[in-house]
C-alpha cells in the first residue's frame, strides 16, 4: 500500500473519533461583582481581555443571587472563569473535574457561599478549531491566543491536542467530553446544556498552527 493511501486510511480512522463540547446555550450569564473583577485585574489574576493569567483556584463573587435560570455549565460574564452546578458535577465526577480544573467557591451578592455551584479554572486548554475564516490573534497585554473558530457548525479538534482524560477544558468556556459521558448526560435529563459535536482531524485547516506552537 502506498504512503498516500496509508494517510487516507489514517485520516478516515481519526475522523471516526467524536467528542462533544458542552457549554451554556443561554443569554442568562452570571454577573460578577465589579470590585471583585477589578481586583483580579489589578492583581494580574485575569487580563483585560478576560483570560486567566494566574491559573489557580479562583473564588467567584457575584453581584446577584444564584438564579434557577442559570445553566448547569456557565461562566462569569467578562471573564473565562467557569461555574458548574452540583448535579452536573455529580454526573461528571468531582475528581475528573479536579484532574483538569482548579476548583473554587461561588458567593452571591450577600457573600453567602453557594451550595449549588463551584467555580472552575482550566489547568490546560484545548482549542476547538475552524476553517480559514477563523479569528486568531494574540492579546497585546497578556499574549494569550484569542481564537474563535469559524464557520459555525463546522468545528473540530486536532488529534494531537487531545489529552488522555475523559473530559477536558475547551478554550470556548466549555468542557469537551467523550461519547460515553455525552450519552449519560443526554439520558440524565439535565436541561439548558448546549452540545457541539466535534470530529477529530489529524491536522488543522485554519492556517493558524503557528499560534499554537
Amino acid at each position: 500500500m502506498g504512503k498516500y493511501n496509508e494517510r487516507k486510511l489514517q485520516n478516515a480512522s481519526i475522523m471516526k473519533k467524536v467528542f462533544y463540547q458542552i457549554s451554556d446555550p443561554t443569554q442568562d450569564v452570571p454577573e460578577g461583582d465589579d470590585s471583585w473583577v477589578e481586583r483580579l485585574k489589578q492583581e494580574k489574576v485575569i487580563c483585560d481581555c478576560g483570560n486567566v493569567i494566574k491559573h489557580t483556584a479562583i473564588d467567584v463573587y457575584l453581584n446577584e443571587k444564584i438564579k434557577k435560570s442559570f445553566a448547569p455549565i456557565t461562566y462569569v460574564r467578562g471573564t473565562f472563569i467557569g461555574m458548574l452546578r452540583e448535579d452536573l458535577v455529580s454526573l461528571l465526577g468531582l475528581q475528573n473535574i479536579k484532574n483538569v480544573f482548579f476548583v473554587g467557591k461561588v458567593y452571591d451578592m450577600k457573600k453567602n457561599i453557594s451550595k449549588e455551584y463551584i467555580s472552575i479554572v482550566p489547568k490546560v486548554l484545548t482549542f476547538v478549531r475552524g476553517g480559514k475564516e477563523s479569528i486568531c490573534k494574540r492579546c497585546n497585554r497578556c499574549g494569550t491566543v484569542l481564537y474563535f473558530p469559524l464557520p459555525l457548525n463546522s468545528w473540530y479538534i486536532v488529534e494531537k491536542s487531545i489529552p488522555n482524560v475523559i473530559l477536558f477544558p475547551s478554550a470556548l468556556t466549555g468542557i469537551i467530553i467523550n461519547a460515553e459521558i455525552y450519552r449519560r448526560l443526554k439520558e440524565s435529563g439535565i436541561k439548558r446544556i448546549g452540545y457541539e459535536k466535534l470530529p477529530v482531524l489529524g491536522g488543522a485547516i485554519d492556517g493558524c498552527d503557528s499560534y499554537f506552537e
